[in-house]
């Protein structure tokens, strides 16, 4: 639910490539998301020329993203779906939290890999950036930059792992835990 949400608001707000959502359902207790097939291939699989030229782009994209601020905490769904380098943390599964009369928060992915951008190994132009399941307005510091490197949405061995730090902050501003 959480995705799809996520998805026609970044297309409603934004021009940042996004697939387009056709459907999203539930079914038995089962949640289905149907989207656009994008073509391309992953960052991942681009030369490091090319993938230096994807990187630019996302930049931009992330500027944008940021121009995007609430002052309530979560996706356009209404629950906070933490980042999976946060969620590895804790048996919550979402939490559902008060809006702040202060603080203000920037759109963010949150699960910005390279295996999450998709590129059209030509011309090296993002075609989409999928798996936005994570999204919603959180402080800026949520979105890392993982895909400048290869490897995980988390932090792998000689990087700063802050997601005790980003736990710690959901924790302080939580009404419920699902």
């Amino acid at each position: 639910m959480n995705e799809a949400k996520s998805l026609r608001f970044i297309r409603s707000k934004t021009n940042i490539p996004v697939p387009k959502v056709f459907r999203d359902f539930e079914d038995d207790g089962a949640y289905y998301l149907i989207t656009e097939y994008i073509p391309g291939v992953n960052m991942s699989d681009l030369s490091d020329e090319g993938k230096d030229v994807v990187r630019k782009e996302l930049y931009g994209h992330l500027t944008i993203l940021k121009t995007l601020s609430s002052n309530c905490l979560g996706g356009p769904s209404g629950i906070v779906i933490a980042p999976h380098r946060v969620m590895r943390r804790t048996e919550t599964d979402y939490w559902t939290l008060l809006p702040s009369s202060h603080d203000e928060y920037v759109f963010c992915h949150n699960d910005l890999s390279q295996h999450n951008v998709i590129v059209d190994p030509d011309t090296f132009k993002i075609n989409a950036i999928i798996d936005w399941e994570y999204a919603g307005f959180y402080p800026s510091r949520f979105e890392w930059p993982f895909f400048a490197r290869l490897g995980p949405s988390s932090a792998v061995e000689g990087e700063e792992d802050d997601s005790y730090e980003l736990l710690g902050f959901l924790n302080s501003r939580v009404v419920t835990h699902v």
